[in-house]
């Protein structure tokens, strides 16, 4: 079965919430419709939502643990207290554009906390703005996915709230 993320106000969210989810970036939530890899376009992972990134920090999302860092940086495994794992990956214009100054501040397996950096980037090098996806990769068991801003800050603002089932 796949789940979608779909909007819904901050007001109606309040009672169904089970876990807020704060955005791990700042920028502009854009559909996951309009991802430009087809992988994430159609969640095949899992319930997915993209943000065009206007700033060079990624945080830890919530309290829990970093289980890996792969592809150069480019993708991070988290998983919360409560069990919830999240895949967060960064999306390049092209395949051969990468940043030079790239700095991933934590390393596999270690504790993080909601608002701690991850990893932080200089985009001045970067073409065109890079996408950022935050992919719910255990949603089985869960109730529906949902977002409620347009721009979010990074630690700050949710950028996804799981509700019941």
């Amino acid at each position: 079965m796949n789940k979608e993320v779909t909007y819904q106000s901050q007001r109606a969210l309040r009672k169904n919430q089970v876990m807020a989810i704060k955005s791990p970036f700042t920028g502009r939530v854009k559909p996951i419709s309009e991802h430009p890899e087809a992988f994430f376009r159609f969640s095949t992972l899992g319930p997915s939502i993209s943000v065009e990134l206007t700033s060079h920090n990624i945080v830890a999302p919530f309290d829990g643990t970093l289980l890996q860092v792969k592809n150069a940086g480019k993708e991070y495994i988290l998983q919360a207290k409560n069990g919830l794992k999240i895949l967060i990956n960064l999306h390049f214009s092209s395949l051969s554009e990468h940043i030079d100054h790239t700095r991933i501040a934590k390393l596999n397996d270690s504790k993080i906390s909601q608002g701690q950096r991850l990893a932080y980037f200089d985009l001045r090098e970067l073409s065109s703005p890079m996408i950022a996806t935050l992919c719910v990769l255990n949603s089985q068991q869960l109730g529906p996915l949902y977002y409620s801003l347009s721009q979010v800050s990074a630690g700050v603002d949710t950028l996804l709230t799981v509700t019941k089932k």
